[in-house]
């Protein structure tokens, strides 16, 4: 705050105007300044000029930045990190965007544990946006977060105080001390064989009809290979082997913030992920008919489609499919075939882990298959109860005691 002060100057005994105000450096060290005028009415001006800059000033002043400041710097960082994927800066945006609602007006300097137990307490009861709104251009109103996104939301907020403190601009990180939010696992479900055979049906219609040609192929490639969405939707021809079947895995197409479709080159969630994955024998007929039917949209498109690579599951014009659209058309798919709780794409991965597992497939060679760095990852996510697997365990331990009991049979004998 400036303020105007009268003095007289000691040796002369004139008298003079003072005008003193504060300014805070980068660490937020206060410092006076004071400048001195013949005139009251100059040095009202003054103070009253240099308070505005100053106010003005603490906008600015790193020390002083509100977390919505704060949330518009960090995302600008991030961006420019060249190892954060695409993927990963449009969720830090929207969880950083979350808890912006709640956090947004407070200082950096001035946020507590309490204000963020506080934040997430609001965000548990009303953080989400309704699915099922009222009418069109109407309030969707809102719904509970779950654990699992408050979660995120956790993790993500800690990250950015983390970075607020190494740039000095607090002194400790709140998050720390809030308790993360812990939510159970919930069991994943994977389809049954019977449920498997309906969406495969509903794809064949879709396929046949025209609609959408080779989505035959596509949830066949789900079911066998067990590809995440990203891989699936980046596979082109030139790195498809059709004697072999042999598909290397070196494109993935993800979701840009507004759902459009972005195609990376050697680039996958992982680099694990680039890898090369076997179709079965069965699926390469199916793979040879549909070359031929994406090339035949290609020659009737013309010279605008694209070729470079020639996609197998394009959209119009050869471009890459949006991954948000691929969901929809799969969730179609699960729903004309009445199959409920399976996430679609994804679920066809846990799906293809479990049945290889089952079948006694070591599981380092399925954990390869999926891309996975660790063995103890696919064990703990991706492989899941088969129905009746603890027969067989209960049959094999039986004859094994069949043959111990035997042993200690026969030496009783006289």
């Amino acid at each position: 705050m400036a303020s105007v002060r009268r003095r007289v100057e000691p040796s002369t005994g004139k008298v003079f105007y003072q005008a003193d105000w504060s300014i805070y450096d980068s660490k937020g060290k206060r410092h006076r300044k004071t400048k001195a005028f013949s005139k009251q009415s100059a040095a009202r001006e003054h103070a009253a000029k240099m308070e505005l800059q100053n106010e003005k000033r603490a906008v600015s002043d790193p020390t002083k930045l509100t977390f919505e400041e704060f949330r518009e710097r960090i995302m600008e960082h991030w961006r420019n990190k060249p190892k954060l994927a695409s993927t990963t800066i449009v969720a830090y945006e929207r969880n950083l965007n979350t808890l912006s609602r709640e956090l947004g007006s407070l200082r950096m300097d001035r946020i507590t544990p309490w204000h963020i137990d506080k934040a997430f307490a609001a965000l548990r009861v009303s953080g989400g946006v309704s699915r099922k709104g009222p009418r069109k251009n109407k309030d969707k109103g809102t719904r509970r977060l779950s654990e699992q996104t408050l979660l995120h939301l956790h993790r993500c907020g800690s990250a950015a105080f983390k970075q607020a403190h190494r740039w000095g601009l607090i002194t400790e990180n709140p998050f720390t001390m809030v308790d993360a939010p812990s939510p159970d696992r919930r069991p994943i479900s994977v389809m049954c064989e019977e449920e498997a055979r309906r969406v495969f049906a509903e794809a064949v219609k879709a396929s046949d009809s025209g609609k959408w040609p080779g989505y035959d192929l596509l949830v066949a490639i789900l079911l066998t290979c067990g590809l995440r969405r990203s891989e699936v939707l980046g596979l082109a021809f030139d790195a498809v082997d059709m004697e072999t079947g042999d598909m290397a895995i070196r494109r993935t197409v993800v979701a840009a913030k507004d759902g459009a479709p972005i195609m990376r080159e050697n680039k996958a969630k992982t680099q694990g992920s680039l890898r090369t994955v076997r179709l079965p024998a069965e699926l390469l007929p199916m793979l040879k008919r549909h070359k031929a039917t994406i090339g035949a949209m290609a020659l009737e498109w013309g010279k605008g489609y694209q070729r470079e690579p020639l996609l197998l599951f394009p959209t119009f014009g050869g471009g890459p499919l949006k991954p948000g659209m691929l969901t929809t058309r799969m969730r179609e798919f699960q729903r004309l075939a009445k199959v409920t709780g399976v996430m679609p794409t994804h679920g066809y991965r846990h799906g293809m882990a479990t049945a290889l597992v089952a079948s006694g497939l070591d599981v380092r060679a399925v954990a390869d298959r999926l891309g996975h760095g660790t063995v103890a990852f696919t064990l703990s996510r991706y492989v899941h109860k088969s129905p009746g697997r603890d027969q067989i365990a209960a049959d094999t331990m039986g004859a094994q005691f069949k043959a111990i009991s035997s042993v200690g049979n026969a030496e009783k004998s006289p």
